[in-house]
This record gives C-alpha cells, sequence and structure tokens, in this order.
C-alpha cells in the first residue's frame, strides 16, 4: 500500500467511524493508534487528517490534534439542496442539449439501472446513468461542483442509508422522462425533490448512528 492510497483508506475508515457513531463530536482522533492500526507511519495519517478537515468532518487544532466535527441536521440538508440544485441544472442542460441518439441512449441506462439486482449493481449503474446527464449536459463545471461537495455518507449509499434505493428508483422515471422530452423544468423540479428526499433518510440515517451534532 503505497503512501497515497493508505492515506486515503485511513480518511475513508474514519469517515465510516463518524458516520456509524462510533466517533462523536468533539471527539480527539488519535492518530498514533491509526498509525498502529494501519501498520503506516503518521504522514499519510496526517495527509488523511488534512483532507478530512478540508472536507469537514475534523477539525485541525495547532498543538492539539484533531477533533471530530458533528453534522448539524440543518448543515446535512443544505447539503443534499445544493446536491439536488447540481444534478438539477445538468438535467436542464441535458434536457436542452441532449441529442436524440444521447437520449435514447439515457433511456436504455434508465432500464438497465431498474434491472439491477442487488444493490451494488444499483449503485454502479446509477453512476453509469448519471455520468451519461453529465455527458450531455457538455460542462465539466457540474463534475468539478461534485468533487467540491464531499459525500457526507461514506461508501455505498444505497446500501448505508436506508430507503434511498427505494426512492431513487421511484424518482429516476420521472427525471428520464422530462429529460427525454425536453422538459427541462420538469428535470429540475424532480432532481431537487429527489435530493431533498434523500437528504430527509441522510439526517435519519445519521441520527439513528447518534451522527448529528447536538
Amino acid at each position: 500500500m503505497d503512501r497515497r492510497n493508505s492515506g486515503e483508506q485511513i480518511a475513508a475508515a474514519v469517515r465510516a467511524s463518524i458516520f456509524d457513531g462510533e466517533l462523536r463530536a468533539g471527539d480527539r482522533i488519535r492518530q498514533d493508534d491509526l498509525a498502529a492500526t494501519h501498520g503506516v507511519s503518521r504522514i499519510p495519517v496526517r495527509e488523511a487528517m488534512i483532507a478530512l478537515d478540508r472536507e469537514g468532518w475534523v477539525t485541525i487544532e495547532p498543538h492539539r490534534g484533531a477533533f471530530v466535527n458533528g453534522f448539524g441536521e440543518a448543515s446535512v440538508r443544505d447539503h443534499y439542496e445544493l446536491l439536488g440544485m447540481t444534478y438539477g441544472l445538468a438535467a436542464r442542460r441535458a434536457a436542452e442539449r441532449g441529442s436524440g441518439d444521447a437520449k435514447a441512449e439515457l433511456s436504455v441506462r434508465r432500464k438497465v439501472l431498474i434491472a439491477a439486482g442487488d444493490v451494488e449493481e444499483f449503485s454502479e449503474r446509477n453512476e453509469a446513468y448519471f455520468r451519461q446527464v453529465f455527458r450531455m449536459a457538455e460542462s465539466p463545471r457540474f463534475i468539478q461542483v461534485l468533487q467540491v461537495l464531499a459525500a457526507i455518507v461514506p461508501g455505498n449509499f444505497f446500501e448505508r442509508v436506508p430507503g434511498t434505493e427505494a426512492v431513487q428508483r421511484r424518482s429516476i422515471g420521472g427525471i428520464n422522462k422530462a429529460i427525454v422530452t425536453g422538459d427541462a423544468d420538469r428535470a429540475v423540479e424532480l432532481s431537487n425533490l429527489l435530493m431533498r428526499r434523500h437528504g430527509d433518510l441522510a439526517v435519519k440515517a445519521l441520527r439513528q448512528h447518534h451522527a448529528l451534532a447536538d
């Protein structure tokens, strides 16, 4: 495991511990323990803490260490509102700019997505579906924005947050129809609604894991 990969794996492990409630708001992250657990030096651990601080998972305090930030309910909901705006604008542009062939391909990807047999397959096919949406939108800026909006839920979103796969399955048909028929306003409306519903479920899951800040 090279240093970069080890740092990424440590960051992923810390995110999962925070989401699962094993680390609570205000807890100090014991970096020596992390280094020992993962069999690495402190360098990749520090790199992981810097990445987590940048994403908002922790706060690094000089001469004291890294401390867990709790997720406030309003902050979580705002996160999904921002995702809704980004996906909504991408859907609008896909409806406006997508060619007939591209829209036909999108509909094929929707059918493939709905036919997914398990949550892992569903997640992969969902990513493939929205890659097509973003290609049709013809703007790399959307991808850049999503990269800045670090995920609140680590790992497979549909697996970790109960109910989200069902919501996605129910919603994707309407979004697809709006894009394919060129109804840009409807595509935006449904994309925003979908992300609000995901936000509600994410808040519920975080609360159940005691991962929401007081």
